[in-house]
C-alpha cells in the first residue's frame, strides 16, 4: 500500500500548476535555445539550410542577420498554462514573410509549426527525463 500511495503522490504533482510552470520554463529554454542555434546555424527547425540571402553574400555577412531585430525580437514566456513564443518590436514588421516565405522571397522559417521537429523533440524529451530523474530519483 505504501508504495503505492507514494506512486499516487508523485502522479498527483504532475498536475501541480508549480510542476507545470516548471516543465513549461524548461521547455521554453530549451526551445529558445534551439531557434538561437538556427540563427547561428542558418537553418530551420529540422535542421535544413535556408536558401541564403544574396544581400547576405553580397555584405558578406549571416543570413537572417543584418541587425539581429529579427532573432533578438522573438522572446517567450511560460507559466503552468503552457508556453507562448512571440516576436516584438521591429521584428514583427517581417517576422512572418521569414517564417512562411513569400512569392518574391524564399521561406526561412525559425520557429517551429504543427508538428514538434525531431531536434527539438529529442532536446525536450532529455530535458524532461532529467527533470523527472531530478525529482523523483
Amino acid at each position: 500500500m505504501n508504495g503505492f500511495a507514494a506512486l499516487q503522490r508523485r502522479l498527483a504533482s504532475l498536475s501541480d500548476p508549480r510542476t507545470l510552470a516548471e516543465l513549461h520554463n524548461l521547455a521554453g529554454r530549451d526551445v529558445a535555445e534551439l531557434v538561437d542555434a538556427g540563427f547561428a546555424g542558418e537553418h530551420d527547425p529540422n535542421g535544413d539550410p535556408w536558401l541564403p540571402s544574396r544581400a547576405a553574400q553580397k555584405e558578406g555577412r549571416k543570413t537572417l542577420r543584418k541587425i539581429g531585430n529579427l532573432q533578438d525580437g522573438i522572446q517567450w514566456k511560460a507559466d503552468s498554462r503552457g508556453v507562448v513564443f512571440q516576436t516584438t518590436g521591429k521584428a514583427n514588421r517581417y517576422a512572418r514573410y521569414h517564417q512562411d516565405g513569400t512569392r518574391r522571397m524564399p521561406q526561412r522559417q525559425f520557429l517551429p509549426e504543427g508538428e514538434i521537429p525531431l531536434p527539438y523533440e529529442r532536446k525536450l524529451v532529455a530535458t524532461f527525463r532529467d527533470y523527472f530523474q531530478s525529482r523523483f530519483g
